[in-house]
């Protein structure tokens, strides 16, 4: 196999992505979301997390990790920048998990740490006309922050009926938004195709459903999990664990900070950095979907083992499948194809670049 095959696996993903409708709506997006607030809020998770947090204005997000003392991942999070101070968003299965990893360094910082998941709901878009469709269910076109060139948030002024029902039970915290239509839309990096969140109160999920499904046709998350696989949004617990180190995760020194001073397991990611190479690192893969490949199948090249995949998802209306898995560093050849002992498997960075490289 050459580099012409990889080249092939790009324009067959490529075709997929174009032949997709201008925007998806993916309903029921189950993370939580863990509410960080405090005049110490910025330096405590600044200290806490890989990510340099120092100095980021409201209206920007950053991915982070939470490392033990040996370097290996905790939890995961991104986290989004406002006036008070971070929500940080996680898998829901994990958030208990990342409160209790958070609350054993809280001291003495002037803080508070709270799952806020019960008030939210949130539906991401998908597409070309993402933009198009939010400025249709909002009072003023979204703008997001001067500042941010990738992760970024914006509070939206929905456009909803002045006496659409609302619950009269909300907790005195949240006693100000019945009044208000007060929403989030959150701009995701990514390079393949644009991806909004929306973040919406509990009761207005069913309107702002209702209203997108004229605009966007609406999936289920299970109908997109290769285009998860593509824009590189590993979950934690799956993709992620406790077992792996931080720079075997990601080399992306936005979420792994290598001049921002101690934070746990940071003397590990020193190491590592010092000498050169982690032994596994995570990685996009694709390969033929006749081939029998699963989550947690392993790869052999010449009956060695090469690495292992975490998620798998057919591409629809091709022949190809496309998955994450961490590939030993002799083998992590982003650009290539690798000739596995079940037939080639091309070897992406994360996110997938359609672009072919070179």
């Amino acid at each position: 196999m050459t580099r012409d095959d990889f080249r092939q696996h790009m324009e067959t993903i490529d075709r997929a992505i174009r032949g997709l409708p201008s925007c998806l709506a993916l309903e029921h997006w189950h993370q939580a979301e863990i509410l960080v607030s405090g005049p110490d809020a910025d330096d405590f998770l600044h200290r806490v997390s890989t990510a340099p947090l120092r100095g980021v204005p409201p209206g920007v997000g950053r991915r982070m990790l939470f490392l033990d003392a040996k370097g290996h991942v905790k939890a995961a999070a991104t986290g989004w920048k406002r006036a008070e101070g971070w929500v940080l968003e996680t898998e829901r299965e994990q958030a208990e998990k990342l409160v209790t990893h958070l609350e054993w360094f809280h001291i003495r910082e002037r803080l508070e740490i709270r799952d806020v998941s019960r008030d939210w709901r949130k539906i991401v878009l998908v597409g070309d006309a993402v933009e198009s469709t939010v400025r249709g269910i909002t009072q003023s076109p979204p703008q997001f922050s001067a500042n941010s060139t990738g992760l970024a948030e914006t509070r939206l002024d929905l456009n909803l009926p002045k006496q659409q029902d609302q619950p009269t039970d909300l907790p005195p915290a949240n006693g100000e938004l019945r009044n208000q239509a007060i929403a989030w839309a959150r701009r995701l990096d990514q390079l393949v195709l644009p991806v909004w969140q929306l973040v919406l109160p509990v009761w207005q999920e069913g309107h702002v459903g209702a209203r997108l499904q004229t605009t966007a046709q609406v999936v289920s998350q299970d109908e997109c999990k290769w285009l998860r696989i593509l824009f590189g949004v590993w979950l934690f617990g799956q993709d992620v664990t406790e077992e792996r180190l931080g720079p075997e995760v990601t080399d992306d020194e936005r979420v792994i900070g290598l001049n921002k001073g101690c934070y746990p397991g940071q003397e590990v990611v020193a190491r590592v950095v010092s000498r050169g190479h982690v032994n596994w690192r995570l990685r996009g893969l694709s390969f033929s979907s006749d081939t029998n490949l699963a989550a947690g199948s392993e790869i052999f090249l010449d009956s060695k083992k090469a690495g292992w995949l975490t998620s798998v998802a057919g591409v629809p209306g091709t022949h190809l499948a496309v998955g994450l898995g961490y590939l030993r560093r002799e083998f992590d050849a982003p650009g290539e194809i690798l000739l596995t002992d079940v037939g080639p498997v091309g070897v992406h960075p994360l996110p997938f670049r359609l672009a072919f490289p070179g």
